[in-house]
């Protein structure tokens, strides 16, 4: 685990910020990041199914002058460049949007010796005497 998060904390003692909040704020975008590119081209995929539907077509077009492997070729290039053209954009929108939400999510988000507490119990940090 101490592996894992030896690039995030050489990053973070680079920016003027608690190291604890810049971990936080990183790992939030990225995650943020990775679930908005999701979304992003599971909306899109209607769409992106349609552009490879018309990039098939283009692609046996294409092929018909390198029979036989064009009419086979032809339309999976077509279509694969189809769905790209469609589905490339989106995940970019889509990871960007998811970014800026999870670094705002990771710079807002209360630690719990900023609370008093400790997590979601909402229980005091120091133990009753």
């Amino acid at each position: 685990m101490a592996d894992s998060q030896q690039p995030i904390q050489s990053f973070c003692g680079y920016v003027p910020v608690d190291s604890l909040r810049c971990t936080t704020t990183v790992v939030d975008a990225g995650v943020g990041a990775a679930i908005g590119a999701g979304i992003a081209v599971g909306v899109a995929a209607p769409v992106a199914m349609a552009a490879g539907a018309v990039g098939a077509v283009a692609g046996f077009v294409a092929g018909i002058p390198f029979l036989p492997t064009g009419l086979v070729v032809g339309p999976l290039v077509g279509a694969a460049v189809g769905v790209a053209v469609i589905a490339g954009p989106a995940a970019l929108l889509g990871a960007a949007l998811g970014a800026s939400v999870g670094a705002i999510v990771g710079i807002t988000t209360p630690f719990p010796q900023d609370l008093g507490q400790t997590g979601v119990s909402g229980a005091p940090l120091t133990a009753p005497e």
